[in-house]
């Protein structure tokens, strides 16, 4: 594996979901909306991103979701293995 590989396999932004909360978006990203506008996230090394559907900066969590009880405790599901033959 050469050096360019080595970066190319390196995550440049980190995505963690939060139990019963936002998404937290950490890296250099570029945030878009259907028309291609771009929020300026000038000095926002992360941001956390509405997963409820309630907050009112959408697509930006301000918090409505721990003042509502929202729960998703999200994480990865295991894979089962799969029977061969």
């Amino acid at each position: 594996m050469d050096e360019q590989e080595v970066v190319a396999a390196v995550p440049s932004v980190k995505i963690t979901v939060r139990p019963n909360g936002p998404f937290r978006v950490e890296g250099l990203i570029a945030l878009v909306d259907v028309n291609g506008v771009e929020w300026d996230l000038t000095g926002k090394p992360a941001i956390s991103l509405c997963r409820c559907g309630m907050s009112s900066k959408r697509p930006f969590c301000d918090g409505t979701h721990g003042r509502e009880g929202w729960i998703c405790d999200a994480s990865p599901i295991p894979v089962e293995p799969v029977a061969l033959g």
